[in-house]
């Protein structure tokens, strides 16, 4: 009986010793939802010097300014299928816009290459751009709970017209004093600008 419990206690060290070895191996690399990404992006052979990821790391936003080109990678975070990319060049964005709680904040179009802001805080018109002369939808105040907050981007494509990314990496609402809410109007407000110098050129 004393053998028994003594290779009992020693497969159970064992097992507590894998276990921690396997959780020190998975925070040592900071997401595997990142890995991913990277590697549905790499499927291209592009450079991406500039990308931006989602809060949730849902999604991917890569830019390469030599080649012209945008790649948007997509995955289910925590999930173990593959993540997905898709490929677009510069000349297919026809507009981007920043929607919260379904009101757009700002927008840019190639078309007409018009700007508006809902006076939100690091937003200004471009050069080159024209105010449309329509009012701005009025901000909702700090305490409004942000249920939405989505970059879309529109393409001349048939597949895919619009590409709507989820920037606020939580189901439950945030308000505007929140990190999370900042952090990601942060991102959202970063690649919003990049596109609108791609849409200005």
């Amino acid at each position: 009986m004393l053998i028994f419990l003594m290779y009992m206690f020693a497969a159970l060290g064992v097992g507590l010793l894998l276990a921690a070895a396997l959780l020190k191996l998975r925070l040592s690399h900071p997401s595997s939802d990142l890995t991913r990404l990277a590697r549905a992006l790499s499927s291209y052979h592009l450079a991406f010097p500039r990308r931006y990821v989602t809060p949730d790391q849902s999604h991917m936003i890569a830019l390469d300014e030599a080649g012209r080109m945008l790649a948007i990678g997509s995955c289910n975070p925590g999930k173990a299928e593959h993540a997905t990319a898709q490929l677009y060049t510069y000349d297919t964005i026809l507009g981007s816009e920043i929607v919260e709680n379904a009101l757009t904040l700002t927008k840019a179009s190639k078309t007409s290459r018009i700007t508006s802001s809902a006076g939100k805080p690091g937003f200004s018109r471009q050069g080159g751009a024209r105010n449309t002369g329509a009012p701005a939808e009025s901000s909702p105040s700090d305490t409004e709970e942000i249920k939405e907050l989505t970059l879309r981007i529109y393409l001349s494509s048939a597949d895919t017209p619009v590409l709507s990314i989820p920037f606020l990496p939580n189901l439950a609402a945030s308000k505007k004093t929140d990190p999370e809410y900042s952090q990601a109007f942060t991102e959202v407000q970063h690649v919003h600008e990049a596109l609108l110098k791609i849409l200005s050129a």
